[in-house]
């Protein structure tokens, strides 16, 4: 069978019709693939606001047309540029595994050394743009007064470009589109240029939950007419079910907001093990900013109980006491993995190609707060957010994880010691959220009546620990964070 593969004729484009052209030879041996690109009405209006455009399909509509018209078979989308409406004639048929959908930001290094005290960001996203001048100034690692955005266009390589040469002091990009184009498949002299002035810059991942991103950034979506269902037959067979799901979920949002492109709307939905997380923050004209931060599982809550029976109670959260040790820093080349803010000794030097990765925004902000330069944060999932900095850092990066003397990782550098005193009626206690699981395994061994209470962490290593430990996995629960189990347990 020979299938006509249409894309846009930007270099990231082509090179994602390529990761769908491959995907369905890879599946479907006998498939011949016949790529085109054609050039979208957006992509010829270079004038109009970025903001204006991407609502009304003037990214996709020309290259929907040809599906009805007959003279392709296939074509290959970002998604997120698609509309809310589905569109007559034509259906989309299949999405490939998401790559990463973050935002990452990049500033020029002469600005992070001159540490201006207002920033100027380059994008036309007015999602972006609100969520960067709301947050962005505590997650960066100098004074920062005003956090300003000026509209930019063009392909990536091309905005790039406008941030090297001064435009602007920061921009704002996808994650996915990034590595898309730093990756083996891209253009010899595009993944050089990109290379080039990625290291022009200090860069950080924006963290999900508070930087929620476009609906759908960073999946693919492959439309074809409604009447082929012999390309429909081929097409569905190398759809990725988890990310279609979290599409949907994430396109759904958008449309309860209206869906359109005055809204500063960011809706993320990520599919983990443990349960669905999704992020969304939303600015409506005449309404209420709104926040969403929320862990969807199928396991049911632990009953409700009186705050006494809680531990620890709000009043018991800071009464561990810590020791620092007297520790060599790692070699160069090894990257920072910081499980809270004080594991960083505040001896060691942190230079300009020093990778640090955080636990969650709460350190990220503790650690900018010293002047230390953060590349991205687990956001308070743990190892379900591996970094994989590869790609931006143009190197292989090994991690080395800085946490406490009992963390019982034996590739972990202890940086101090912990003492974290229970309460001496915890044997009557009932519900439980650990942040640590040798505090749960030294209190187990000291009350082992408690394997039958229950028990709640975040996501991460102490979540696997009390799996792996209780006898009954129906009496334990995985949160986001301590408040949200506090407000879902207290009467």
């Amino acid at each position: 069978m020979r299938l006509r593969l249409l894309s846009r004729a930007s270099d990231l484009a082509v090179l994602q019709a390529g990761l769908v052209a491959r995907a369905l030879t890879a599946r479907w041996p006998d498939l011949e693939i016949v790529p085109a690109t054609l050039a979208s009405a957006g992509d010829r209006d270079t004038n109009a606001a970025l903001w204006s455009l991407e609502d009304k399909g003037l990214f996709t509509s020309d290259l929907s047309d040809a599906l009805v018209s007959g003279t392709a078979d296939a074509v290959v989308h970002s998604w997120k540029d698609l509309p809310i409406e589905p569109r007559s004639g034509t259906t989309i048929a299949a999405t490939l595994e998401r790559a990463n959908p973050r935002d990452v930001l990049l500033i020029r290094r002469d600005v992070v050394e001159s540490r201006p005290g207002t920033l100027t960001v380059l994008s036309s996203s007015p999602r972006r743009a609100w969520q960067l001048e709301s947050s962005l100034s505590s997650l960066l690692p100098w004074p920062v007064e005003a956090v300003r955005t000026a509209p930019v266009r063009g392909n990536v390589p091309t905005r790039l470009s406008k941030l090297i040469r001064g435009d602007g002091d920061a921009l704002v990009v996808a994650r996915a589109a990034l590595e898309r184009l730093l990756s083996e498949s891209a253009p010899e002299a595009v993944r050089a240029s990109v290379r080039k002035a990625i290291d022009c810059t200090r860069w950080m991942v924006l963290p999900i939950d508070e930087h929620p991103t476009a609906p759908a950034q960073g999946a693919l979506a492959v439309e074809i007419a409604s009447n082929r269902p012999d390309v429909e037959e081929r097409v569905r067979a190398i759809s990725h079910a988890p990310t279609w799901s979290a599409v949907e979920r994430e396109r759904a949002i958008l449309a309860s907001y209206g869906g359109g492109c005055h809204a500063a709307i960011g809706a993320t939905v990520l599919e983990h093990d443990f349960g669905r997380v999704v992020s969304v923050r939303a600015r409506m004209e005449h309404a209420p900013d709104q926040r969403t931060w929320t862990l969807e599982t199928r396991t049911p809550p632990p009953p409700r109980v009186a705050s006494s029976l809680i531990w620890p109670r709000r009043d018991e959260r800071d009464v561990a006491t810590r020791t620092a040790l007297d520790v060599p820093m790692p070699a160069d080349g090894i990257g920072f993995w910081v499980a809270r803010a004080d594991a960083l000794p505040e001896t060691w030097p942190v230079t300009a190609d020093r990778l640090v990765w955080a636990a969650g925004t709460k350190t990220w902000r503790r650690l900018a707060a010293r002047g230390v330069f953060v590349n991205g944060c687990a956001e308070g999932l743990g190892d379900a957010v591996a970094p994989a900095l590869d790609a931006l850092a143009g190197r292989t990066v090994t991690w080395r994880r800085l946490t406490h003397a009992d963390a019982g990782d034996p590739d972990a550098p202890a940086t101090y010691v912990v003492y974290h005193p229970l309460p001496a009626d915890i044997g009557a206690r009932t519900h439980f959220f650990w942040s640590s699981g040798q505090v749960f395994r030294d209190a187990l061994a000291h009350y082992p009546d408690l394997a039958h209470r229950w028990h709640a962490s975040g996501p991460g290593r102490t979540a696997r620990v009390i799996r792996d430990t209780l006898p009954s996995p129906s009496r334990t629960s995985v949160w986001l964070d301590y408040d949200q189990w506090h407000q879902a347990v207290t009467e």
